[in-house]
């Protein structure tokens, strides 16, 4: 308790300088939080608008030849069908799973009065569980609409309720007809639209009522597939380079040609969005470390000319007994009080800048016109974070003292009494 008192005495006599080092202390707790928050706060975003597709998933899209091999010219088209499919499964077993595909085109829908543009995709019902599809109301199309080619059809959430106009009730459109064409379509389900992916004004199909109705329907859009055993972006990346030659021997297409077929890897993308994440983070972290530097730099100083100022009471008190111990344990205590108290405020002012952000800035989409994208969505910091960042400061704020601390220890009583 009596060097509580001592602490807060000499605190009390440097009001400015303790208050001028006090906010650097707090500031740069404050931005260190701050920054981690915002940080958080765009990850999160970008995680939200990636969508809510699995982490294991391959799509192959066809391209061009941009060589002419055994017989086809440079630039001509890859066509993908159902054996691609047959291909895709008997031959790739060792990493592949589930392997669905789907046809698209464009076509005007209508329900009532109600008509707009829409991508027909004929797909089959491996596309609910290989994209995650959130069912909202009805089912998605099984393998009885596949086998029998029924026309059946489910809706995005925002195409139907565009075909209800103003009726905001999507769900009553289930058990009626939509017409494709002047075909008459039952809709058994509705799915949660996917806005960033795009996709909002996809209807979905049977793939085999789609082929059975529309000339040159079997040329696939593109095949997709789950997958296992690949863990590292390098696993990933020699897998689509096997899986890409196989394919272009298949095709016909020169095997160093790489324009014949893309392919979207949401693992691969997972792996780079995970480590942008990373290097976010650490940048988030040096930045404010620097920043909480200069607060700690400002205790050292503020240290030093204490010691300074004090220099003839330090000089009576080791004359009287006091000793080194005693000496720098006073310093040192001064120096964790004031990052400690103001580390504390700066913790508090973080963490309410974090409430702030999430209150006006937060969890607003914006609207692109074809999409909305989060900019910023739920920022925050763990309490166990924030904590650990005001250790830090509190740990920094010692060392900074223990210099000045050392400093005054070795003062001599009799050249700290002759001292002006």
């Amino acid at each position: 308790m009596e060097l509580l008192d001592e602490i807060w005495n000499s605190l009390g006599r440097n009001k400015l300088r303790t208050a001028l080092t006090g906010f650097a202390v707090s500031w740069g707790l404050l931005m260190i939080i701050a920054l981690l928050g915002a940080g958080n706060g765009l990850m999160n975003a970008l995680t939200s608008n990636i969508g809510v597709s699995l982490t294991n998933i391959m799509t192959v899209y066809p391209g061009r030849r941009s060589l002419p091999y055994d017989g086809m010219k440079a630039q001509s088209q890859i066509r993908m069908d159902v054996t691609d499919v047959d291909f895709t499964e008997s031959n790739f077993q060792d990493v592949i799973d589930d392997v669905t595909a789907r046809i698209s085109y464009g076509s005007t829908i209508s329900y009532g009065k109600e008509s707009m543009n829409a991508s027909i995709c004929g797909v089959a019902p491996l596309e609910f569980s290989i994209n995650n599809r959130i069912l909202i109301a009805g089912r998605f199309l099984n393998d009885l609409d596949m086998k029998q080619k029924r026309r059946t059809m489910v809706l995005f959430d925002k195409t139907a309720s565009s075909l209800l106009g103003d009726d905001p009730y999507y769900e009553k459109i289930l058990g009626k007809y939509v017409n494709i064409a002047n075909q008459a379509y039952l809709v058994v389900g509705i799915i949660k639209a996917d806005e960033f992916a795009g996709g909002t004004s996809e209807v979905y199909i049977p793939l085999t009522t789609l082929t059975a109705i529309r000339q040159g329907g079997t040329w696939f859009s593109n095949i997709s597939f789950s997958f296992h055993s690949l863990e590292t972006e390098q696993d990933n990346e020699d897998f689509e380079n096997h899986y890409k030659t196989a394919m272009n021997s298949r095709h016909h297409a020169d095997p160093r040609d790489k324009s014949t077929f893309y392919i979207n890897n949401s693992l691969t993308n997972s792996l780079q969005m995970n480590k942008a994440v990373k290097i976010m983070n650490i940048a988030m972290w040096i930045l404010g470390f620097f920043t909480l530097l200069s607060g700690i730099v400002g205790v050292s100083n503020i240290m030093l000319i204490t010691v300074k100022e004090r220099i003839r009471e330090i000089g009576v008190r080791k004359a009287l007994g006091a000793s080194p111990w005693q000496i720098t344990k006073l310093i040192v205590a001064e120096s964790i009080v004031i990052t400690a108290i103001f580390g504390f405020i700066g913790m508090l002012l973080g963490l309410g800048t974090i409430y702030l952000m999430d209150i006006t800035l937060a969890n607003n989409p914006t609207d692109l016109g074809f999409v909305k994208m989060y900019m910023f969505k739920d920022p925050g910091v763990d309490i166990s974070i924030a904590l650990e960042a005001m250790l830090l400061i509190v740990v920094a704020g010692t060392v900074a003292g223990l210099l000045p601390a050392l400093k005054a220890a070795k003062v001599r009583p009799i050249e700290a009494l002759r001292n002006d």
